[in-house]
């Protein structure tokens, strides 16, 4: 018999430490994600590392590190996205409502 996803998980989160593992590992892809995205869409708009860093006052290698950066801060992502030309929109859904959250300048 088959047995669901679901099944197969439980005893897997039911013990801390390997709920802890799984959700260590969720994060860093969900990070790894967002790294390829921002490298995607610089690719798309058709701008290459070289110029990317110009507009950034950064090196190349430093925009490389960046697009595969886990964490970016988000000042730094808020730059990214404007040497882009765009704007970095952030908000937060909490209980049915969004709430559009504006990053500061010191971020």
């Amino acid at each position: 018999m088959v047995k669901k996803f679901t099944e197969l998980a439980k005893p897997i989160l039911a013990d801390p430490k390997r709920a802890a593992r799984v959700h260590r590992y969720e994060e860093e892809a969900l990070q790894q994600i967002v790294a390829f995205q921002l490298a995607e869409l610089r690719q798309e708009l058709g701008i290459d590392q070289t110029e990317l860093a110009r507009r950034l006052g950064m090196t190349q290698a430093g925009v490389s590190k960046l697009e595969r950066s886990a964490d970016p801060k988000l000042s730094t992502l808020r730059k990214l996205i404007e040497a882009l030309g765009g704007t970095l929109v952030i908000q937060a859904n909490i209980n049915g409502q969004t709430v559009d959250l504006v990053p500061r300048s010191a971020a």
